[in-house]
């Protein structure tokens, strides 16, 4: 399975090295599939508006089972394809470096060979300093995936030589070149990305200097980079077996598919697909009777941003009430609060929903922060497994107070004191405000869709 990771030192007002590397490489005719090491919402959405479809996010954190974690990947990588690993090298201050630990620990677990790109716009000593720095830290496992190393921002030619001359002296590390300063572009808004304006200009300027990169001949040693992908270790995963006792008879899945559906990855549609389902895109351009769906799973998004297309749609909206009468409908995160009465804006605004719940949903900026939570179901019976991991992207907020709707989960967030109420039940629908990763207990995605 050809994959490399992307490890890069990162500005955050800028696009990532790595993302300007993999267009690259699109540009130059190989076809990319996106991973993100992590979860970043902001650079999830990029991907999709970038390379044609959604990402899949690994996160040993929420997927702390090393064989779920191996699954999804298998389950999501393309053999026809370079399987591509966007990470954050970790934090960095002059000659400092904290390595990221999701980093390192998704590396060993897959296998997988990392390029760490560093920032070099100072001096070229520092920079070699940060870099053996690096080196250091790692563990044995994790540093025999490393074979090359890139840079970025450079001042010029001779601080690069100066560069590769340190960093082959101290580490047994090819140098792969260095992606000049005024190759970077400034990273889109976030609501530009996923409100479907692909044709913007800091996109398609993006896309420009991304083909200026790789016209620059022996700028970056490219067939390098690709060799590195394709000689990754054979990765020997055990598919473990799921208890399909829970799956009914129905097994038709819609899956609503929008630029602002995209923010958690495609995790859970392809949970979906492992387990045996029919899945069906239901695009939110095209107008379709979807009446004989079994399911429909809205995925975590900006949804006020959906909903100005899902508007237009009323052939989706009745899809949703449609599926209400003989199976379920399933709402995760940022998108659940259209589907109450009312949902309110970050200026304050009040908007009116599509009622399929009886709460009003809150939206602040949605460029806030996300922590990992776990998800315990309410029940009676002392039942065990019945937990799963998940994130809470803090810009959401379901207000439930007063309304007849049953909670049926508690969420705790890690180094909290008190659990919340979610997982929202009315009728035939369920709703998180959270984004649940059921890869990390398949067999609750089985329970609630069937």
């Amino acid at each position: 399975m050809p994959r490399v990771i992307f490890a890069d030192e990162r500005d955050e007002s800028l696009i990532p090295p790595g993302v300007i590397m993999a267009i690259a490489l699109q540009q130059a005719g190989y076809k990319i599939k996106p991973f993100v090491v992590g979860i970043d919402e902001h650079l999830t959405a990029l991907l999709y508006v970038l390379f044609g479809e959604p990402a899949t996010v690994l996160d040993s954190r929420l997927l702390e089972n090393v064989h779920r974690l191996k699954q999804l990947f298998v389950t999501a990588a393309r053999e026809d394809r370079l399987n591509i690993l966007f990470a954050s090298l970790g934090s960095c201050s002059e000659e400092k470096i904290k390595v990221n630990p999701v980093l390192a620990s998704v590396a060993e677990q897959l296998k997988c060979p990392i390029i760490p790109v560093f920032f070099s716009s100072g001096s070229s000593a520092t920079t070699a300093r940060r870099v053996l720095e690096f080196a250091r830290q790692l563990p044995n496992s994790v540093s025999n995936l490393i074979n090359a190393v890139a840079f970025s921002s450079v001042l010029n030619p001779r601080e690069y030589q100066l560069l590769e001359i340190s960093v082959g002296r101290d580490l047994p590390w090819t140098a792969l070149g260095y992606i000049p300063g005024f190759i970077f572009k400034q990273k889109p808004d976030f609501l530009s990305i996923v409100g479907q304006l692909s044709g913007n200009r800091s996109l398609l300027s993006l896309k420009t200097a991304a083909a200026r990169l790789i016209a620059m001949e022996r700028q970056i040693e490219w067939e390098v980079v690709v060799a590195h992908a394709r000689g990754a270790a054979q990765l020997n995963v055990e598919m473990l077996e799921f208890d399909m006792s829970y799956r009914s008879d129905k097994r038709k899945v819609g899956v609503v598919h929008h630029p602002a559906l995209t923010l958690g990855g495609d995790n859970n549609e392809k949970l979906l697909v492992a387990l045996g389902y029919d899945v069906i895109s239901l695009p939110y351009d095209e107008i379709t009777n979807y009446s004989d769906l079994d399911f429909i799973y809205v995925p975590h998004g900006i949804g006020y941003v959906f909903m100005k297309d899902l508007v237009e749609n009323r052939s989706l909206v009745k899809a949703f009430s449609s599926v209400l009468v003989k199976g379920k409908l399933l709402i995760e995160g940022g998108s659940s609060p259209i589907f109450g009465e009312s949902f309110f804006l970050s200026n304050g605004d009040q908007i009116r929903g599509l009622s399929f719940f009886p709460f009003k949903g809150y939206y602040a900026e949605s460029s806030g922060p996300c922590h990992k939570v776990n998800i315990e179901h309410i029940s009676s019976e002392k039942r065990t497994g019945k937990s799963l991991s998940g994130y809470w992207p803090t810009w959401v907020k379901l207000e439930v107070k007063g309304f007849n709707c049953m909670p049926t989960w508690t969420v705790k967030q890690e180094g909290s004191q008190a659990p919340i109420e979610d997982g929202w039940v009315y009728g035939n629908a369920s709703a998180f405000a959270v984004k649940p990763e059921f890869w990390s207990n398949p067999e609750i995605m089985l329970k609630m869709f069937s």
